[in-house]
């Protein structure tokens, strides 16, 4: 065989990037001495990869635990055949190149394979290589049983691994460690970060054979959380790759969850926007604006996952498919077939493409084994309740559910290194026609079979009592004096404007810019909702105001007011801190009557000339609502007339968090939120997730329509879903006001 893809295999390209055909395949099979199946069934791995190429928002190969010596190494020009035939350019490698025996002499012949066969055969391709290390990279021991061996040294590893094209060219590391192989690179142009960490970052000095060490020291973690995960833009999402996995259930080692804790507190901390600690150094979260869709790791041979704290965890079955590994890997891959050298069995790996705009990962598979669609928004239900997941009827063919945090093992007696694993049903159990029942707290993984041979994965969460689910917003309704005579008069536009705000199906909601004829108009429109509002003027008769509308026969109200922006809040009429006129905030704090939960609601309209007014003025509310409200959660909705990147904003991003970054869903709705009256048609409007995908200051620029609209929530709040409305009235090229309503479904715990 050749050292890289067959000249056959560029045939296509040199015509111009032609698509190849299924007889193509066949012909390149041909040359590669592949079994003549191969080709058709790479045409049709082909295929299926350039449909979600094309509605998906970026995709790589991920493969790992590469054994070199132990494959013929056609899996590398398999590879690399799919890059240049796909569209999907990136290669992530989970580390361990070299086999466990063998002496110095396999290791280096290992290194002069993996850079002829993978590297440079992806890279020929047009492809970027980004590995990571592992436990056997690179080290060996003789033979078994022997008590020799050989390890390269941690510097000596890091220029072998870290010399690819792509990670010179594209990766940011650690310009003061001289063994790093812990890196992060960016799509900018898509919103994604990829995060690569090193679990094997020292290596033992007892011993020359398999020698590199389990774990991840100080400097790599507190490296990664200053450089990797705090500068990971608002809006962005992010991959995390490493060798080992860090959680229980996905590894089978069982020390090896306690010797990552560190790693995996900080991911976690940083998905629930929390508190890690590295030795003497914490980090805090609170204002972050990123979310972690998966950790990807191999080690395992085998193929599990689990959803732990907000993160999915994924290991791959890799190139050892045996049997003992297959048993490894039951019952969720019951498909596994025995590794066969030189067949499509030979290597297993995956594609993967992240589809934000649905929130799924699609993983497809290459080799023995299953595709898989990892749903990433969390479904909750309460123990003793039911909820059931749907798919279409066609594709199910049965359910199964496990505890996302509980295994046990028993050992396997082909292999000391492998066990027999047993899941559980104690949080929930699952009916074949997918009906959650959930039984107590905790979280478990609901999975479906499909009819195609997919598996369709959900992670769901059981609380003690179900969590309190409502609909809250907030929405600028532009005063009355400014459009008198014109299209935009409060009199021809106050109809479509109540019927826009019955359709949101709202619980609890904010409106600004409300003056007394307007607000005479609304209460008798929503008969329904109680209220709560004062006008900002000295003589709180008129002017404007900012109220709460609340659904009355859902809450209780425990208190309500409205205070002034001010060094002197209980003082009507004070203009603070420099601002343009007197600004005022009205609360409520709220009972859920079904639940009991407590709630405290404020909204505002900050000042639009005084920065200082703007930033204390919110400070000021905040630390009011956690007095009122005792601890209770706080939903913080407004005009705050300025964008995200501005002093006023991030400070209160460092006490709350923005719901349009917590939405487990993917926003909704166009990225301004301020229209101007300038009406876009919908088609071209931009979208809030489009405009994520740009850093914070690229997509609030000045030369960009603005989102000064906002909804805030306290920490333990979930945001569901998340929606900027840009329905424009029944007929018209006008919309109901010069803002959009915001609105979003939330989700807070219920008492013990």
């Amino acid at each position: 065989m050749g050292n890289a893809i067959s000249r056959r295999g560029f045939i296509k390209l040199a015509l111009g990037g032609a698509v190849m055909t299924a007889l193509d395949w066949r012909v390149w099979a041909e040359s590669e001495g592949l079994p003549a199946y191969y080709g058709d069934y790479l045409a049709g791995i082909a295929s299926r990869l350039r449909r979600l190429e094309a509605c998906c928002d970026d995709s790589f190969f991920f493969i790992t635990d590469l054994h070199i010596p132990s494959n013929r190494c056609v899996s590398g020009r398999i590879l690399a055949k799919l890059v240049a035939e796909t569209g999907i350019k990136k290669v992530l490698c989970g580390g361990d190149m070299p086999e466990a025996f063998g002496g110095k002499e396999s290791v280096e012949r290992t290194i002069a394979s993996y850079r002829r066969d993978w590297v440079e055969t992806v890279e020929n391709a047009g492809g970027l290589f980004y590995p990571a290390r592992g436990n056997h990279d690179f080290t060996i021991r003789d033979k078994p049983g022997a008590p020799d061996g050989w390890t390269l040294s941690g510097a000596e590893a890091a220029k072998i691994l870290m010399d690819t094209v792509a990670v010179k060219s594209n990766a940011v590391a650690n310009p003061g460690d001289p063994e790093s192989c812990y890196y992060y690179f960016d799509e900018p142009e898509r919103g994604i970060r990829y995060i690569v960490a090193d679990t094997t970052d020292s290596i033992r000095t007892d011993r020359t054979y398999w020698a590199v060490k389990y774990g991840m020291g100080e400097r790599q973690l507190v490296w990664l959380a200053e450089n990797a995960l705090m500068t990971l833009p608002a809006g962005w999402v992010a991959v995390v790759m490493h060798h080992i996995p860090v959680t229980r259930i996905v590894s089978g080692e069982n020390d090896v969850p306690e010797i990552f804790a560190p790693w995996r507190n900080m991911l976690e901390a940083y998905q629930n926007r929390g508190k890690a600690k590295v030795a003497d150094k914490e980090f805090d979260f609170a204002g972050c604006g990123g979310r972690i869709l998966c950790s990807l790791t191999g080690h395992e041979h085998a193929e599990r996952q689990t959803f732990q704290n907000g993160i999915w965890h994924i290991t791959e079955p890799c190139d050892a498919a045996y049997s003992d590994y297959i048993v490894g890997s039951g019952p969720w891959c019951a498909n596994l077939p025995k590794k066969e050298k030189g067949t499509v069995f030979e290597q297993t790996f995956d594609a993967v493409h992240i589809d934000r705009r649905n929130n799924v990962l699609h993983f497809t598979r290459i080799g023995g084994g299953a595709d898989r669609v990892y749903h990433l928004a969390v479904k909750s239900v309460g123990a003793g309740e039911s909820l059931q997941l749907r798919l279409a009827a066609k594709e199910k063919t049965g359910w199964r559910c496990y505890d996302s945090d509980k295994m046990a093992k028993s050992p396997n007696p082909q292999n000391k290194y492998q066990h027999f694993c047993r899941y559980f049903n104690e949080t929930a159990e699952i009916s074949p026609e997918g009906t959650v029942h959930a039984k107590t707290a905790g979280g478990t993984v609901a999975l479906a079979m499909c009819e195609d041979g997919r598996k369709v994965l959900f992670p769901v969460a059981v609380t003690a009592k179900a969590p309190l689910r409502l609909r809250v917003g907030t929405y600028n309704i532009r005063y009355v004096k400014g459009d008198i005579g014109t299209e935009n008069a409060w009199e021809r536009r106050r109809d479509d404007l109540v019927a826009l705000v019955r359709s949101l199906d709202l619980d609890v909601f904010g409106l600004q810019e409300m003056c007394p004829e307007q607000e005479q108009y609304l209460r008798a429109k929503f008969p329904e909702y109680g209220y709560e509002g004062d006008y900002r003027g000295a003589s709180r008769k008129g002017d404007e105001a900012s109220p709460v509308f609340y659904r009355k026969s859902r809450f209780d109200v425990e208190k309500k007011g409205t205070f002034w922006l001010c060094e002197t809040p209980d003082v009507a009429g004070v203009v603070g801190w420099k601002g343009l006129c007197p600004r005022v905030c009205s609360y409520l704090v709220l009972r859920d009557k079904a639940t009991g939960v407590r709630f405290a609601f404020a909204n505002t309209h900050t000042d639009s000339r005084s920065a200082e007014a703007r930033e204390k003025g919110m400070q000021l509310i905040i630390e009011r609502m956690r007095e009122f409200g005792n601890g209770a959660p706080i939903v913080f909705t407004g005009d705050h007339n300025c964008n995200e990147t501005e002093a006023p904003a991030k400070a209160v991003s460092k006490m709350l968090r923005n719901a349009l970054y917590e939405s487990e869903t993917p926003p909704q709705g166009p990225w301004r939120s301020f229209n101007g009256w300038v009406w876009r048609n919908p088609d071209t409007e931009r979208p809030a997730l489009d405009a994520l995908r740009e850093t914070p200051d690229k997509r609030n620029a000045n030369d960009r329509e603005p989102r000064i609209d906002y909804i805030y929530i306290s920490q333990g709040v979930r945001v569901c879903d998340y929606r900027t409305v840009g329905d424009a009235r029944a007929g018209k090229r006008l919309y109901p006001s010069d803002h959009f309503p915001v609105v979003a479904t939330i989700e807070m715990p219920r008492l013990q």
